[in-house]
């Protein structure tokens, strides 16, 4: 397998050079300082995977990103100084599957076992392409208008969205879709650092006719609003509030998808209907047992539409999943699932 590192940085391109040797996974190690020189390493030797830096001269990495997606898409991990605006969110939408943020002075070992986890998942990553889901979001859109068309009550009282590589720009779409159909509070846990998760956020909010914010300690739901579990806490519900709690030091997806669906469930019984994305790992599967357990429902991102089928095979792999399918169909299956009293 082949990578390319491109950065305008050499120390950055040295030290990332040695992290991947360490790992052995890869054949050869290309090197590029900016977009215009990433090209030429791309027609030339046609990387497998691409770590590219956002901020360069000549050409920068958004330019790059979208010729990248026109012309000879693989997985893209984007590694960048970039990380307290929504640029990080704007790469991802072009085509790149996850990020990390640069390290302020020297690469220190915490930073490389992240690093490796995240290049691990790029690695396995399929690229997923836009073009199919506008088209499919039309025909959606007004299916669900026609079975919206008059005032309901839904049959559940939250929707629970776990989620990890791939997840923002899924989310992102899977909202786009539902919007104007949901009235209920939705909870989202996207393994995510904190200082992103605010970001994320307000970038939504931005975007989408709902509310959207990070979730805060001893807050209360309220309708037609969507909250972001923040990165570096747990985020629990308990009496349709949120309690924000302490990781443990063993506590290996932070927040934990899995916590979060099982106090939901906890509060809300079988009126929950659960959601796993795309994201590599396990986190949700067994949050998913306590969802079912109270008679709640629950759904499942497809490999069909999965950047990474992790989390999904995952937690279908339980036997508990009511519904398994493509993204460009969860959005009307969540709304028919919410105004059909008869489905589950």
């Amino acid at each position: 397998m082949k990578i390319l590192l491109i950065d305008d940085s050499e120390l950055i391109l040295s030290e990332l050079s040695l992290l991947l040797n360490q790992t052995g996974d890869f054949s050869r190690i290309l090197k590029a300082h900016d977009g215009e020189e990433g090209i030429r390493q791309t027609m030339l030797n046609k990387p497998d995977v691409i770590i590219l830096d956002l901020q360069m001269p000549r050409m920068d990495g958004f330019t790059f990103l979208r010729w990248l997606m026109a012309n000879h898409p693989v997985p893209v991990l984007v590694f960048s100084s970039i990380g307290t605006d929504e640029n990080i969110f704007k790469a991802m939408e072009i085509g790149a599957v996850d990020f990390i943020q640069k390290p302020e002075n020297y690469i220190t070992g915490e930073f490389a076992e992240e690093f490796k986890k995240k290049l691990s998942a790029t690695t396995q990553a399929t690229l997923q392409f836009k073009d199919g889901h506008a088209s499919h979001r039309k025909h959606a859109e007004s299916t669900m208008k026609q079975s919206s068309s008059q005032p309901l009550d839904s049959r559940y009282s939250i929707l629970v969205i776990g989620a990890s590589t791939g997840g923002p720009t899924a989310i992102q779409r899977l909202l786009e879709d539902i919007q104007h159909h949901v009235t209920i509070p939705i909870v989202i846990c996207q393994h995510m650092p904190r200082s992103f998760t605010g970001v994320f956020a307000n970038r939504l909010n931005m975007l989408l006719q709902l509310t959207v914010k990070e979730a805060e300690d001893g807050e209360c739901m309220e309708e037609k609003t969507v909250y972001i579990a923040p990165g570096d806490m747990h985020l629990d519900i308990r009496d349709k509030c949120f309690f924000l709690v302490q990781p443990s030091l063993n506590d290996r997806y932070i927040p934990s998808v899995d916590r979060l669906m099982e106090t939901a469930a906890g509060s809300f019984g079988d009126k929950t209907l659960a959601v796993i994305l795309t994201g590599m790992g396990t986190d949700g599967s067994s949050g998913i047992q306590f969802v079912h357990k109270s008679g709640g429902t629950i759904l499942a991102e497809s490999q069909d539409s999965c950047v990474v089928y992790g989390m999904p095979k995952s937690a279908v792999n339980t036997g508990l999943v009511h519904h398994q399918l493509p993204l460009d169909a969860m959005g009307e299956r969540i709304i028919s699932l919410l105004f059909n009293s008869d489905s589950k």
